[in-house]
């Protein structure tokens, strides 16, 4: 009998998911504005104006960041993500908000519109005029209105958040690492984007003019928790002849 109680272990074992590694992708645009400010790129300092990793986030323009050809390793699954937006900071005194979508797609460009309020795109990023004057009193999610210049019809266009940041000349002005966590709902929608062709795509509304040092998003994976199917039909099998063993064990006793 112990001998069948060992081969029962053996077969449990051989049932439990195989253990790979986890993986890490990061993914971060090309800087596309470098540090304006002569003097400082302090984060902690009123004139800071940008680090050198800056995505520019100018509060009259929208913009897409495309990211093509991302996959996920066999036998792992999506666990983590977040997107991070290094020393970030509003650059004056007025009201303020970022708005962030997650897209499956962004349409792309090879050049400039003939009219200028669009960009060719470049690394995957494209940008759209959306407001104009300064201050830009209007703050408004263009991602969530007709955002047809940058995304086209039927994209999946999932909200993220927004966030209002500090102010520069208020007190406890400091540039800050602001970093969202996607919600097991965001994973699965990233995870079902990934599976449409392996794109995804940021939409990303700054409704005032943010200095920062780059943005950077990251997947994290584990191993799938899934039995594989062989193994569970071991298990199955290694149960049923344990089964067997006893019940004739049993009904040779009865006879004796």
């Amino acid at each position: 009998m112990k001998r069948y109680l060992v081969l029962l272990a053996a077969l449990t074992l051989l049932s439990l998911p195989t253990l790979t590694s986890a993986d890490t992708l990061t993914f971060s645009p090309t800087a596309t504005a470098s540090n304006t400010n002569s003097t400082t790129n302090n984060p902690s300092h009123t004139n800071y104006q940008g680090g050198a990793n800056q995505f520019d986030l100018d509060h009259h323009l929208a913009y897409t960041w495309r990211i093509g050809g991302v996959t996920i390793a066999p036998g792992q699954v999506i666990t983590g993500a977040r997107i991070t937006f290094h020393n970030i900071a509003n650059w004056d005194t007025n009201p303020n908000m970022l708005f962030v979508h997650l897209l499956d797609t962004a349409r792309s460009f090879t050049s400039p519109n003939s009219g200028g309020t669009r960009s060719a795109t470049v690394n995957g990023v494209t940008w759209f005029q959306d407001a104009s004057g300064t201050p830009v009193n209007d703050i408004s999610d263009y991602f969530a209105g007709d955002d047809s210049a940058l995304v086209a019809a039927g994209t999946g266009d999932t909200y993220l958040f927004s966030h209002s940041f500090n102010m520069v000349g208020q007190a406890g002005y400091v540039a800050t690492d602001f970093t969202y966590n996607f919600s097991t709902a965001n994973l699965a929608t990233l995870a079902q984007y990934i599976l449409n062709g392996g794109n995804l795509a940021f939409g990303i509304d700054p409704d005032c003019h943010y200095w920062n040092n780059g943005i950077d998003f990251t997947i994290t994976t584990g191993p799938a928790s899934t039995p594989e199917p062989t193994s569970v039909a071991l298990l199955a099998t290694g149960l049923s002849s344990i089964g067997f063993y006893l019940r004739r064990r049993r009904s040779n006793k009865a006879i004796a």
